[in-house]
């Protein structure tokens, strides 16, 4: 029996020693490794099916309802696509495995100026309350290395270069908010190589496909400019999280539930503990439909996203950046940043 555990992906748990991952973006994927299926069963990594990868967005059906879940399973997917180790595979599916009910919501409303994101900087404090300690010692990964995915290359790369996780939400989103064709995005995947190799220390994701990298560049693009840097979304985000803020504060609502609840219960337990005001703008969120984003700035804290695709150049046998092979590329990345980077309030 397949259970729906995302937008675009099912999950076949049916028998004991196997999972059967079904992907649009992807295919069909069935799992063995004990390792990888003790944590796709596992209940810390179950949670994230009730997390929205784009929060107070996805959860007001502003954006399709992509989970955590399928994104952290996509990320690893990518990894062993590559022919990355089985211990970089379990840290592509950890990387996000402390993320909290409504994703990056949470650090507008507890994170502080400066600090990375909350599920990164809270990450052992939540995992320690998890199984996730015991099975990766069960499996041989007692030093729990597999938790620190920044030391894993193709699992976290620094922006602008392709990695699993970045890659994983480009496409995936690309295709959810009608960006790029589900078609491109297989085309993109199946241009995709670990360079040198996977087990080098420098590797890295390259494509081998220049017009395909070009088509992904693009639309990753497109997404941040109409959803992950959109002022209208960032202006769901703010309010939402003031209310956030407001409910964990004042002990209506304890820390430690971000972990526990999914989006809906968060939701639901917030407007159990707000005051009159607090429900007054909840309703507000639920009625208004998406803000005219022409007159709004960007939040302080939001990111402009874009990438540059490494491409291999079989001829010179190196990585070499889209920009460079594609100047006029170049120059749409950096009138976009400049023109983005204007909008901050």
């Amino acid at each position: 029996m397949s259970l729906k555990v995302g937008y675009f992906q099912t999950l076949d748990v049916s028998t004991e020693d196997k999972v059967v991952i079904q992907d649009q973006l992807y295919g069909t994927i069935t799992i063995s490794d004990p390792v990888l299926n003790d944590l796709l069963r596992s209940p810390a990594l179950a949670r994230l099916v009730g997390v929205r990868q784009h929060g107070i967005s996805a959860f007001l059906n502003f954006t399709p309802p992509i989970t955590r879940f399928e994104h952290s399973v996509g990320a690893f997917l990518l990894v062993r696509h590559v022919g990355g180790s089985l211990e970089e595979q379990v840290a592509a599916l950890l990387h996000d495995v402390s993320h909290t009910a409504m994703s990056h919501v949470v650090d507008f409303a507890l994170s502080e100026p400066g600090e990375g994101s909350f599920h990164e900087v809270h990450k052992m404090r939540f995992v320690k309350t998890t199984r996730i300690p015991d099975i990766l010692a069960k499996h041989g990964f007692g030093d729990l290395k597999p938790l620190d995915e920044e030391l894993y290359p193709l699992v976290e790369r620094p922006t602008p270069h392709l990695c699993a996780d970045r890659l994983d939400y480009g496409l995936r989103d690309a295709v959810g908010f009608g960006k790029l064709t589900l078609k491109d995005a297989q085309r993109v995947i199946a241009s995709l190589k670990a360079y040198p190799n996977a087990a080098s220390p420098d590797r890295l994701l390259v494509l081998e496909d220049k017009e395909a990298a070009l088509s992904l560049a693009r639309g990753y693009m497109a997404c941040d400019r109409d959803v992950w840097g959109n002022p209208a979304h960032g202006n769901l985000y703010t309010r939402t999280a003031e209310l956030m803020r407001y409910s964990i504060r004042s002990g209506g609502v304890g820390e430690e539930e971000l972990w526990s609840l999914s989006d809906e219960e968060f939701w639901s337990k917030m407007r159990e503990v707000l005051d009159v005001r607090g429900k007054e703008d909840m309703k507000k969120l639920e009625s208004e439909g998406l803000p005219d984003d022409k007159e709004l700035p960007l939040p302080r804290g939001a990111k402009v996203r874009t990438i540059d695709p490494d491409i291999y150049d079989p001829s010179s046998d190196k990585a070499v950046p889209l920009s460079v092979l594609h100047p006029e590329y170049a120059a749409e990345r950096e009138q976009y940043v400049l023109a983005r980077r204007a909008l901050y309030e």
